[in-house]
């Protein structure tokens, strides 16, 4: 299992997933920024609404451009989002531990 990064990815959630939603679909054409996931591999994916309400949830699966997703990781809660909200690979802390942990396995 390892996380994937990749550089500056952000779309839009085009319709409003519920704080109980498993999955979301972004922009048509969108899904193919955000990394390919093998076998246990996974991204953190920050959602944010217009009034900078946000979460991070964990990205399991993709599939074009629905993507499966683990709903309020690293301190975050599961809350609605509407439609148009953001949805941004960003840096986040935990991605930071991880890749520390990482360089100092090599």
């Amino acid at each position: 299992m390892a996380v994937q990064l990749t550089n500056n990815d952000a779309t839009l959630i085009p319709a409003g997933i519920s704080s109980t939603a498993t999955s979301l679909t972004v922009t048509t054409g969108d899904g193919a920024k955000f990394p390919v996931l093998g076998t246990g591999d996974y991204f953190y994916l920050t959602l944010a609404d217009v009034n900078n309400n946000y979460e991070i949830v964990q990205v399991t699966a993709r599939t074009d451009d629905v993507m499966t997703v683990v709903r309020g990781q690293v301190g975050t809660l599961a809350i609605p989002f509407p439609a148009n909200s953001r949805a941004e690979l960003r840096v986040t802390v935990e991605n930071v531990f991880i890749a520390a942990g990482d360089y100092l396995l090599l």
